[in-house]
This record gives structure tokens, C-alpha cells and sequence, in this order.
């Protein structure tokens, strides 16, 4: 963390609100004038063990920058005066990211966007206005809701962009266009409910009996190891008429074209017109808004994502970057280290999907699948996993870095440089290498369908991902 500077108080002319935190959605200066009030501690200091000081009073004008405040002293003086210049950005200020802040808003506002379907579907039974949106309507709408966040915490949570973005507003009234003529009843929305979780308990259950059957019949599962549940279906909420005691696929629960039928089935995409079950996945809306299908039963599935070329870095200098890129079909997938010396992946830029992304292990699956060799191997390994850097031959990686890179400097030069990157630069260069290598030494046809697979891993797409619906 650091000490405050002006755009985390002040951004394009208008007063920052905190993403997260106790006081989400509250403008800085806001939050200042909080915690003067609840005798909460401002940090001196650029990280956390600073004096602690209690506020008084805002000494600035309000709104000005830098914002100045009066603090009871510990040197023995009534008080003294310090600008936020000079105080730590503690979480109560609300940060704008990190996993655990990140976390902390996805999970309010998803719950919020329970809560708005509801109101559009039992309470208003149309789409939503501004005036609809009160707590007495709320109270009524959260009876048909379960989620991890109660309204009443996410009234209080709720950052304020959200709101002034509509896309609560948006999104609710986009799913009831869509599917107000196809439910009849309560209609129950769920996020990270007990409903919800036996949702995806189904997929857990055949991705088992799939490794089962696979290692009985002698071969590689349909599904790779780590085929995680939003790669299945990727609905941050879901909608449904069934009661919330229920288990909606309870009986589907036998093998992937039984639980997929189910899940089509059960959206009123296949047998019935009525729609029962549907996962939803939420994006925040700027000016417009649209309701898209995916892994409907019309989808095409034999749509190829071609390999075309690799680039090492965005300009091709290998030792510009810890990444490696490749170029498929109509998006780039970028190829590197996401935790320093381990969880090398791959993440598609350049398309709708973007941000989705395929574990090391999952890469090997399929190239195990189609080329028949695994990650830097001459053939399939049992238990392939990836190399650690200080488990990398620096020689071997010269090797394919002369065969690969435009220009290469001599090994001596290229051992100094990736000592001199460390660890994690080479630990991921050296699995991009080891990756580019296996694919290099494929067919065509061979190449065109990891990549094919790819994409459709990281875009929530496979043949054995379920059907959704995104608002975006």
C-alpha cells in the first residue's frame, strides 16, 4: 500500500467512491468525516505500522485536496494537524481491487442483481422503473431470493457506480423481456446458495463417473483434470421456479450428454417451451445492454480456432517479457507465469471472452489429446506437472530458444540474461518454450485443434460446457 495521492480522492473533477470495504460506495472525503465520527484510527505512514492517531476535525474546506485533519497527538500535545498526504490507505477507504476487495464487491453485487430480478419478477411482474426501487418492494423481492449477501448489506455495500450505471436496473429488466412469457409462479434467484451448489455438485458427480468410466475403458477422460465449474456453466446467479429445498438435477446426474440435455431441457431450450432452471452470467453495463445465448443446442461446434503465428512478448523481444503470445482464429492468447514460479496459463485476449483462462495442466490435457505428447515430453507422462525453475536445464532452454527466436544472442549471453531476470522469468519462458515446442512438432490439423480446444475451454465453450445466458 502507499500513502494518498489526489486521484484517490478526486477523478476526472469528481469525488472517488470506495469499490469495497465498510464504507463502499461512500466518497472518500465521506469516509474521512466516518471515522472522525466513530473514533476509527487514521494510520500515519505508507503502510500499517504508522502512529495511530484519532481524528477531530476536517481542518480543509470541504472537498479540497489535499484534504487536512486534526488528530489527538501522542507526544504529549492536545493535537496537531496532518494531511491525508502523508496517511496509509487502510481498508477502510476501500480499495479499488485485490482479490480479497474484489471478492468482497462481486459478491455484493451479484446478490444485488438477485434481489433486482426479483423485484421485476414477483413483485412489480414487469419491468422495473426508478420509483419501483424501494426498501418496502426490496422486503418483499428478498422472500424469493438466497444469497450470500443479505439487501440489507447490500444497500449498505453497494458501490455507488453500480447504481449510477443501471446496470442492476438493466440487467433484471433484459431477463424479463426475455423470460417473463416462459415462467409462471415464484420465480427464486440464487447466488452461492444451497441450491446453487447442488447445481454444480451434478457436474462434480460426472466429472467422477467420467474419470471412472475413462480408466475402466483405458483412456483420457472426456472432461481435462481441473475442468472447473464456471468452464461447465459459468452463471454467476440463477434463476429457477423449483422450490429452493430442491435438488434441480438430481436425476441427471449420469454422464455429460444426460446432465447437458437436462440443463437445455430444463432452460425450455429442448423439449418444453417453459423455462424451469438458467444460469446467468453478469457483467457491469455501460450506455447498452444485450442478452446473449451460450452452448444453445444450434451451437456449431466444429468452428475452428486456426494457430497462426507466436510472438515472445508484444514486440517479439524474448526478453522483454515473461510471456509468450499466440495467435488464434480472431483472438491472442497470452501465455505466462500468474504467481511468480508457479500456475503457468494461458488467458485469451482480443475477443468477447476475454479474461478467460486455461490452467498448464489443462493445455497438457489437450495436447496429450491431439498431438499425443505431453508438455515438453516426447510423449504422454503420467502425472505431468510443471517445471520449477531452479528444476530448468539453462542449456536445454538455449536450445529451443535458438530454434524459436529471431536473432538469438549466444548461450553465454542468454545464460547471464535469464539469471539476471530470475526465477520467474525463467520458470514461464521456459514453459512458453517446452509448450511452443510440442505444438511446433504437430500437424497442422493436429495444431489447429489444441487451439480450437483452447479457446473454447477459456471462453466457457467445450462440447461439454452447459447452456447459459450472459448479460453484457
Amino acid at each position: 500500500m502507499a500513502v494518498f495521492k489526489k486521484d484517490d480522492f478526486i477523478r476526472q473533477g469528481q469525488p472517488y467512491r470506495a469499490k469495497s470495504g465498510k464504507y463502499a460506495g461512500k466518497t472518500r472525503f465521506e469516509i474521512v468525516e466516518l471515522m472522525i465520527k466513530n473514533k476509527e484510527r487514521f494510520v500515519e505512514g505508507a503502510t500499517s505500522s504508522g502512529r495511530k492517531l484519532e481524528g477531530m476535525s476536517v481542518v480543509s474546506k470541504k472537498g479540497e485536496w489535499p484534504c487536512v485533519i486534526k488528530v489527538k497527538s501522542d507526544t504529549g500535545n492536545k493535537s496537531e494537524e496532518i494531511s491525508l498526504t502523508k496517511v496509509y490507505k487502510s481498508p477502510l477507504f476501500g480499495g479499488g481491487g485485490g482479490s480479497g476487495g474484489g471478492a468482497a464487491v462481486t459478491a455484493v453485487t451479484e446478490s444485488g442483481q438477485c434481489y433486482y430480478c426479483s423485484l421485476a419478477f414477483n413483485v412489480v411482474r414487469g419491468p422495473i422503473k426508478l420509483e419501483h426501487c424501494t426498501d418496502e418492494n426490496f422486503t418483499k423481492a428478498a422472500r424469493y431470493v438466497q444469497a450470500t449477501v443479505s439487501y440489507k448489506a447490500f444497500k449498505d455495500r453497494v458501490p455507488s457506480d453500480w447504481i449510477e450505471s443501471g446496470t442492476f436496473i438493466k440487467t433484471a429488466n433484459i431477463v424479463y423481456k426475455k423470460y417473463s412469457s416462459k415462467i409462471s409462479g415464484a420465480t427464486y434467484f440464487h447466488r452461492g446458495s444451497p441450491f446453487m451448489a447442488k447445481v454444480y455438485a451434478a457436474k462434480k458427480e460426472v466429472v467422477r463417473l467420467d474419470k471412472a468410466m475413462a480408466q475402466k475403458d483405458g483412456r483420457a477422460p472426456a472432461a481435462p483434470g481441473s475442468f472447473s465449474d464456471d468452464k461447465w456453466n459459468p452463471g454467476d446467479i440463477w434463476m429457477t421456479t423449483m422450490s429452493p429445498g430442491a435438488d434441480p438435477l438430481m436425476q441427471f446426474k449420469k454422464d455429460w450428454g444426460v446432465l447437458n440435455q437436462a440443463v437445455l431441457d430444463k432452460a425450455g431450450r429442448l423439449n418444453t417451451p417453459r423455462t424451469f432452471l438458467l444460469g446467468i452470467s453478469l457483467k457491469k453495463l455501460g450506455s447498452t445492454v444485450k442478452l446473449e445465448e451460450y452452448n444453445a443446442p444450434d451451437r456449431v461446434k466444429l468452428v475452428s480456432h486456426p494457430f497462426k503465428r507466436f510472438v515472445f512478448g508484444r514486440n517479439n523481444d524474448f526478453f522483454s517479457s515473461i510471456d509468450m503470445y499466440m495467435y488464434i482464429g480472431q483472438a491472442n492468447v497470452q501465455f505466462r507465469a500468474f504467481n511468480s514460479t508457479s500456475s503457468w496459463q494461458g488467458e485469451i485476449k482480443g475477443l468477447s471472452a476475454a479474461g478467460g483462462k486455461i490452467g498448464g495442466g489443462n493445455l497438457n490435457f489437450y495436447c496429450e489429446k491431439h498431438i499425443r505428447k505431453s508438455i515438453g515430453q516426447q510423449g504422454i507422462m503420467n502425472g505431468w506437472r510443471e517445471t520449477p525453475s531452479n528444476q530448468v536445464k539453462l542449456n536445454d532452454m538455449y536450445y529451443l530458444y535458438k530454434k524459436y527466436a529471431k536473432n538469438p544472442i549466444d548461450v553465454k549471453q542468454f545464460i547471464k540474461q535469464c539469471l539476471e531476470k530470475g526465477g520467474s522469468f525463467i520458470f514461464s519462458k521456459n514453459m512458453c518454450l517446452l509448450f511452443l515446442d510440442t505444438m511446433m512438432s504437430a500437424t497442422s490439423t493436429q495444431r489447429n485443434k489444441v487451439c480450437t480446444d483452447i479457446i473454447k475451454y477459456a471462453a466457457s465453450s467445450t462440447d461439454l460446457s452447459s447452456f447459459y445466458v450472459k448479460v453484457s
